[in-house]
């Protein structure tokens, strides 16, 4: 049993205590929203980004430009066939034919000579087809070097029928002087034949040619003149 001293009581256990702790007196402000500072910093953004097109867009037109300048040459009319002689001054290039001279960006290339050539048992050309031989010669009258290359020719057709060289010539084909690729120093020639096929009759087609990887592959041309 226990024992109780006068004046003292015993804890009631459903009273509440007399303290209670106090919410604080001061609350701290809430940070102000940044949205003006923001709106400022997306027009400047938006300012920068308009400037940056513009100047993209008058950059692509000089390059473009200085591409159809370069890519587009001028017709010397040879005096013969077989001459790269100029007869005339240099115009802008349309169409040449047999003997002239295309030169682009100091770049010169001649269309000699045209020659078809004979099916063989196991080279036959395209239903309506027969093969040709040109033969070109290029030369460098740049200060730096230039590469050529077969697959910058091609012919067209009067349909408007972009094909490439001809990989494996019929065994008519016996010159054995085809062109390849390479570079051409400064002063440098080179020449060679070139096997293709074009529909037969076709007294419209071209030979093309563009050095230029920028440049259209018909824009420079000659008349075969089959």
């Amino acid at each position: 049993m226990s024992q109780q001293y006068p004046g003292s009581q015993q804890p009631d256990p459903q009273q509440q205590p007399m303290y209670q702790p106090q919410q604080p007196m001061y609350q701290p402000p809430a940070p102000k929203k940044k949205s003006g500072a923001l709106k400022w910093v997306l027009i400047s953004l938006g300012v920068v980004l308009l400037l940056g097109i513009g100047a993209c867009a008058i950059i692509i037109s000089a390059i473009n430009s200085t591409v159809k300048q370069t890519t587009t040459g001028s017709i010397s009319t040879g005096t013969t066939a077989n001459s790269t002689s100029s007869t005339s001054a240099n115009t802008p290039a349309k169409i040449g034919k047999l003997g002239d001279t295309i030169t682009v960006d100091s770049v010169s290339c001649t269309f000699v000579t045209v020659k078809t050539l004979a099916a063989d048992e196991f080279n036959k050309p395209k239903a309506g087809n027969q093969f040709i031989v040109v033969h070109v010669k290029i030369h460098n009258g740049n200060s730096q070097q230039a590469s050529y290359n077969p697959f910058d020719f091609h012919v067209k057709s009067g349909s408007g029928n972009v094909t490439d060289e001809e990989l494996a010539p019929p065994s008519s084909y016996t010159a054995n002087n085809t062109l390849n690729s390479g570079q051409l120093d400064p002063g440098g020639t080179v020449e060679g034949d070139i096997v293709f096929q074009v529909p037969v009759g076709d007294h419209n087609a071209e030979l093309t040619w563009q050095p230029s990887i920028f440049g259209n592959s018909t824009q420079n041309a000659w008349k075969l003149g089959l």
